[in-house]
């Protein structure tokens, strides 16, 4: 059973949206699981846009700690660090910190910018914006299916509930590469987003990815070889 603390900002609710039509249940705090099994262990969501409010949190763990199984996801975001510009990216630092103190399990995943048919990113390339200043910019742009595959073999316990990974894909691509492999598909009505925002995007370094898709046993996608799919 998932439940995500406060009101994440995106991907956590579309994450937590698609985890749903795989078979999760979202729940509320101190909600009892449906049974045993490891995909309804309660597991506690923190992630960006979350204020660190050490009072409620503290309310919420309490109740959390009744459930069965209780744990604590971190979905955090490539760039978190305590010295980071970015206030968001401050802040997520801060929520990694919290977590690991809880003495819960605790796994903590940095995302790298999404992509897919359906991801902002991706759409908002393909209504071919204009692009920032920071268009040259290295990114590890990560196939958003790679991700939802990661979580489900997390909450149904094919993957060890600790440390902490970035998951990221294997291409270096710049935005203005991006924008490139986008184009084929033309502009779509639903106009996307800059997610992560540009301020966030300029903080990005590249990524070790060979952690994460050792532990989960997963083998992240080329974006560009996945690009000509999502064009068709």
């Amino acid at each position: 059973m998932i439940h995500a603390y406060g009101s994440p900002h995106a991907p956590v609710p579309r994450l937590i949206a698609a985890l749903a039509t795989r078979g999760f249940r979202s729940g509320r705090p101190g909600e009892a699981p449906a049974s045993g099994a490891a995909r309804d262990a309660a597991t506690l969501v923190l992630g960006p846009g979350v204020a660190l409010d050490d009072l409620s949190l503290g309310v919420q763990l309490g109740a959390w700690r009744r459930a069965s199984g209780a744990r604590v996801l971190v979905l955090s975001l490539i760039g978190a660090h305590p010295d980071a510009r970015a206030e968001r990216l401050r802040q997520l630092w801060r929520l990694e910190e919290w977590a690991r103190a809880t003495a819960l399990p605790v796994l903590t995943l940095r995302l790298a910018p999404l992509v897919g048919p359906a991801s902002p990113l991706w759409l908002k390339l393909r209504s071919r914006p204009g692009l920032p200043r920071m268009r040259r910019h290295p990114l590890n742009p990560v196939d958003e299916s790679d991700v939802l595959e990661t979580l489900a073999r997390a909450l149904e316990g094919r993957a060890g509930w600790e440390g902490w990974y970035e998951v990221a894909g294997p291409e270096i691509l710049s935005l203005e590469e991006l924008a490139e492999l986008a184009r084929p598909g033309g502009p779509v009505k639903t106009p996307g987003d800059w997610e992560p925002p540009l301020a966030e995007l300029e903080e990005h370094r590249l990524s070790e990815w060979g952690p994460w898709a050792g532990h989960f046993g997963v083998t992240p996608g080329a974006v560009s070889a996945r690009a000509r799919e999502w064009s068709r």
